[in-house]
This record gives structure tokens, C-alpha cells and sequence, in this order.
């Protein structure tokens, strides 16, 4: 049977730093608290340490083959805890890494959280797909190879999601300004 191909030409560390936030994010918007989805985020990076040697560049690129493990490690997370997540809203801004203007940080969280409370309404395989192509900046092929579905499939899901999301958001917005 013929080794993997080894890719001796990935740098991890650099790796990490450009897409350590993107894996992050992934894990926040599956419903992660702030201090799982780092910790999951750092268990990701960890096994692909442990694995480098059995990535195949000919199969997938390093960044699909990244979120396969993020993909399989929430997958597992999530059956150990079978209950829905809600995210803190006190929670729901924190990034690692940015320090914008006080006033920015209120309307940026103020966004995230009203964006955070919306993906709780959406089914987990929306919300599966929505986190691996915006928080994990995946093309509807790589997503539909994680998930099992077509990439036509993966674009049907992802546009009835986004409508569904505005739908939510703008209701949310009406009843803010109601009260």
C-alpha cells in the first residue's frame, strides 16, 4: 500500500496564526462558548501535529483537512454534551486578538450576539454548514465532501439558511424597536 504524501512544506506554525481565528469562529458559531471554542480550536492544531505525517496534499488541501478534524472533533463534542448550547450573550464578542475602539466593541457586540441568538434558530445541519463556509471560509465543494451531501445541496442549504437568518434578525430588530 503506497504512504500518504507527505508535505513537508507546511509550516504549522504559520498555519496556526493564519487560521487559528477561522477554527475559532467555527467552533463559536456552533454554539461554543468562548473557553471551548478555544480549547477545541487548540485541540484541532493539536491532532494535526499528531497527524502531519498522514495528510495527503493530493486529497485535500490543508485548510479542508484542517476543518475535517474541527468538523469530526465538534461532532464528537457535541454527542458527549446532547443538550442545544446557548451561547452567554456576555460571551458572544470575545475574539481572541482585536482590540477595536470601546465604541466599536459595543456595536460589534451587539451584532454578534443578535447574529449568535439567530444561528441558535437554525437546524444543526444549517448551522453545521453555515459555520464551515463562513467561519471556516470553505467552498460549498469542500463543505459538501465533510458533510456528505452535493455542492448543489450545500448551496440550496446555505441559501434557505441565510434567508431564514434574515428573517430572524429582522424580527429580532422589530421587536427591539417595539419596546
Amino acid at each position: 500500500m503506497a504512504q500518504p504524501a507527505q508535505c513537508h512544506s507546511i509550516n504549522l506554525s504559520e498555519q496556526f496564526d493564519r487560521t487559528y481565528p477561522r477554527v475559532y469562529k467555527y467552533f463559536r458559531y456552533r454554539g461554543a462558548d468562548v473557553d471551548t471554542a478555544n480549547d477545541l480550536a487548540s485541540t484541532v492544531f493539536e491532532r494535526a501535529l499528531a497527524e502531519l505525517s498522514s495528510y495527503d496534499s493530493g486529497k485535500a488541501a490543508f485548510n479542508t483537512w484542517l476543518f475535517a478534524i474541527a468538523h469530526n472533533l465538534a461532532i464528537n463534542e457535541w454527542k458527549v454534551q446532547a443538550q442545544a448550547r446557548i451561547v452567554p450573550l456576555e460571551a458572544a464578542a470575545a475574539q481572541p486578538g482585536t482590540d477595536p475602539p470601546p465604541e466599536e466593541i459595543l456595536i460589534l457586540q451587539e451584532r454578534i450576539e443578535s447574529l449568535l441568538e439567530a444561528l441558535q434558530g437554525l437546524e444543526d445541519r444549517e448551522r453545521e454548514i453555515v459555520a464551515l463556509k463562513f467561519a471556516g471560509a470553505l467552498h460549498n465543494r469542500q463543505i459538501a465532501d465533510l458533510v456528505g451531501l452535493s455542492a448543489s445541496n450545500v448551496g440550496v442549504i446555505l441559501y434557505r439558511s441565510l434567508q431564514k437568518l434574515r428573517g430572524i434578525l429582522s424580527e429580532t430588530e422589530g421587536q427591539v424597536r417595539d419596546e
